[in-house]
């Protein structure tokens, strides 16, 4: 049994829906929420408390509750047509979610070969090199790290920029004049090494996949980025051909 404090001012519902929160965010009700029998056993607390807490989750949206069937967990869905048509930010925002960001790493240094290659340059050039764990809601959901073709006044603009939030492209253009006009992407699954791993926190069963991307302004390539995206939660939607409108089948 899993007891809380109940000699902390913070209410059981209160410390019951956050360590539900915690869970939820770690997968660990990816297959099966737990009854009420089973939490007010769990945590040693009333039917009343264990409602309270799943009132307020439901609030959130992170539960359903649908009569007769149970209690179930809501997987927020982030939908782009194609990955760089909107960014990451845009699509987080327009879903109705927090988007956050947490710099690992902000440095010059050498661009190094696969980058050179997409960038047109020798493997010694110095980059930008940006590295950022996104976030939605408290949730990381992306591992972004990028190689940035600027020149010395471009990359001291860049570093004073605020990267806790919202779009890289956007900051080049405001910081340093450089507008991102065209990319080019390359998708596929990969396996999450063990670093990897522990900052994303994928859950039991999610897969990862990687996005490759090239950003040009103009016929200039500036930006080659590796992606690591969480597989919940994130759909990737391309239309082809002649199809009925939504509505008309």
């Amino acid at each position: 049994m899993t007891v809380l404090d109940s000699s902390d001012p913070l209410p059981l519902w209160a410390q019951l829906a956050g360590e539900l929160r915690r869970r939820l965010s770690s997968g660990e009700f990816d297959e099966r929420f737990p009854t009420e029998v089973e939490l007010t056993v769990t945590f040693g607390v009333s039917r009343a408390t264990v409602r309270e807490a799943i009132r307020r989750l439901r609030g959130e949206g992170l539960l359903d509750a649908r009569r007769g069937s149970g209690t179930f967990v809501v997987h927020r869905q982030l939908d782009a047509p194609i990955l760089g048509t909107s960014g990451l930010a845009q699509a987080i925002t327009a879903a109705g979610l927090v988007e956050t960001s947490r710099v690992l790493r902000i440095e010059e240094g050498p661009a190094g070969e696969t980058p050179a290659r997409w960038l047109r340059l020798e493997p010694h050039a110095t980059v930008q090199w940006v590295e950022r764990l996104r976030y939605a809601d408290g949730e990381p959901l992306a591992l972004d790290l990028s190689a940035i073709a600027l020149d010395k006044a471009q990359r001291k603009a860049l570093v004073a920029g605020d990267l806790s939030q919202g779009s890289l492209y956007g900051l080049l253009a405001e910081l340093c004049d450089l507008r991102i006009t065209g990319g080019s992407e390359r998708l596929r699954a990969v396996t999450c090494g063990a670093a990897e791993r522990k900052l994303l926190r994928p859950g039991r069963g999610e897969g990862v996949f990687e996005v490759e991307r090239v950003a040009y302004s103009a016929d200039h390539p500036v930006e080659w980025r590796r992606s690591l995206v969480r597989g919940r939660g994130y759909v990737i939607e391309a239309t082809w051909g002649t199809f009925p409108s939504p509505g008309r089948r």
